[in-house]
């Protein structure tokens, strides 16, 4: 409540009581009669809450009551210094406030009031009525004061049924609603608690919204978690197959490492063999090319040879005319020329076997050099025939040491690849784990899933009844609705004496 609101209401009240400034006036004469009487109508009637058990438990100790009395004079003492203003107002509703957080009811508050208002008229009315009309006065006062006790008393009955039927009401309520029942309403509380009903109803809407949206919500997970898991065991299936084949092509590509390998290595060799080959076929080469110039000149020698045998063949022929030319001659020597005719003839065969013998050499010559021609001939082609033997076989080279090279370079790939089908081996047996335990937590979560559409089936919503089609759980439910009701105590609330004391300090 704001501060103006409060000195409105404190005016209120002043203004129905009657207390004006002709009351004000009298304020001080009153503070002295009080002050005459107030320590010994306070000690008398702290012996009187003494002797009443059903107060003087509120009392534990000499220095508490000391502590009361001192307070109650200060009260009395502001009360009647000036007017009734804000500081008053707050002093007396600390007393009251102090009174309820104790249990100590207002009849024992009034009759104590009644018990010093008795002193206080006596001592005012004493000096100007006489005793008789005092003891009048206070007899009013006190028989007023009952009946004001007694009619308060039936007022904050009245008030304390009413609130323990809106606690009974509400109790119920949320007796349904710890079960579960959220269609439970709470209605037909008095007008000062529908602020309560209003509360209660949007607490229920909120909590009945939120399981709602909860039980929907598990469905779709449900439903959700369902398909995940289905998904993970595919998935987890098909990771295990392609596990299996990248194994194999581990497998295979680690074989086809080691055959690229060796064919490298094969490569290799071939290159050194080729480049021997190369380096014998030009050696050979050379070689034809020094027999066709050792046919050439064969060749030239045979040919000198003929010119010689020609030669040869002339003087032959020669000899042969002389020889005939010496017979003839003889011939006509007659006898005397017998021996030199013999001689001639002799020559004449001589150079007719020698002509003959040129002639065959002759041919023999010729053959041998239309063979040594024919042979220079095939020398010449064989060396052709060598230097494209030579070219080829470099190439042969080039392209064995290419092939080489690319061997090499394939080998070095193919292992790289190798090492890439095994790190993806590796990864996919890690990836294969991973999907069980992704299918794992998908079960798991369908699992909590069922569970949570379990729970929030056992709630009765605005919306009907929610029966969700899972399997049971395992686990007892538990709700974290849970009312814990305790009739209200009417007798003062039981607590320590030092809170008491606490309290009272605090007064």
């Amino acid at each position: 409540m704001s501060s103006a609101k409060k000195d409105d209401m404190a005016s209120t009240r002043l203004d129905f009581f009657g207390i004006t400034e002709e009351d004000y006036g009298k304020f001080p004469k009153i503070a002295k009669s009080v002050d005459k009487v107030a320590v010994k109508a306070l000690d008398d009637l702290y012996k009187k809450i003494k002797k009443t058990p059903e107060v003087a438990h509120f009392f534990t100790s000499d220095k508490v009551i000391e502590h009361a009395k001192a307070k109650q004079i200060s009260h009395w003492a502001g009360l009647f210094s000036g007017r009734m203003g804000p500081d008053y107002h707050a002093n007396a509703e600390q007393i009251g406030m102090v009174h309820a957080r104790i249990g100590l009811e207002p009849t024992w508050y009034i009759g104590g009031y009644a018990s010093v208002l008795e002193r206080v008229i006596k001592q005012i009315c004493g000096g100007l009525l006489g005793g008789a009309a005092g003891a009048t006065v206070a007899t009013l006062v006190k028989a007023a004061l009952v009946d004001m006790d007694i009619a308060l008393s039936a007022y904050f009955k009245a008030e304390e049924q009413s609130r323990l039927a809106v606690i009974d009401q509400l109790g119920q309520a949320l007796a349904e609603v710890a079960k579960g029942n959220f269609s439970a309403k709470l209605t037909g509380l008095p007008e000062a608690y529908k602020q309560i009903e209003r509360d209660f109803e949007a607490m229920r809407d909120g909590i009945d919204g939120a399981l709602t949206a909860v039980a929907d919500g598990a469905g779709r997970i449900n439903t959700g978690s369902s398909e995940i898991r289905q998904a993970s065991e595919d998935l987890a299936q098909r990771t295990e197959r392609q596990a299996a084949s990248l194994e194999e092509t581990a497998t295979a590509m680690e074989k086809l490492t080691a055959g690229v390998r060796e064919a490298a290595d094969g490569a290799m060799n071939m290159t050194k063999v080729a480049g021997e080959a190369n380096s014998e076929a030009h050696t050979g080469g050379q070689v034809v090319s020094q027999a066709v110039a050792a046919m050439d000149r064969i060749q030239k020698s045979s040919a000198e040879i003929s010119t010689i045998i020609d030669v040869i063949d002339g003087i032959a022929f020669q000899t042969n005319l002389l020889a005939l030319n010496a017979g003839v001659e003889a011939a006509r020597a007659g006898e005397a020329g017998k021996g030199f005719a013999v001689v001639a003839n002799e020559v004449r065969l001589l150079a007719q076997r020698s002509a003959d013998a040129a002639n065959s050499i002759k041919a023999l010559i010729n053959t041998s050099v239309e063979q040594v021609g024919l042979g220079a001939q095939l020398v010449d082609k064989s060396g052709t025939a060598f230097e494209a033997i030579a070219a080829r076989v470099g190439d042969v080279d080039k392209l064995a040491s290419t092939i080489a090279g690319l061997a090499q370079t394939q080998a070095v790939n193919l292992a790289q690849v190798n090492a890439a089908v095994r790190d993806m081996d590796q990864m996919t047996q890690h990836n294969a784990a991973m999907v069980e335990q992704s299918s794992a937590a998908s079960r798991s979560l369908a699992s909590e899933a069922g569970e949570l559409s379990s729970l929030v089936s056992r709630f009765t919503l605005s919306g009907g009844s929610r029966q969700v089609a899972s399997p049971p759980v395992s686990i007892a439910p538990k709700s974290p609705f849970v009312l814990a009701r305790q009739a209200p105590a009417r007798a003062p609330v039981a607590i320590g004496n030092a809170a008491i004391d606490q309290d009272w300090t605090e007064f």
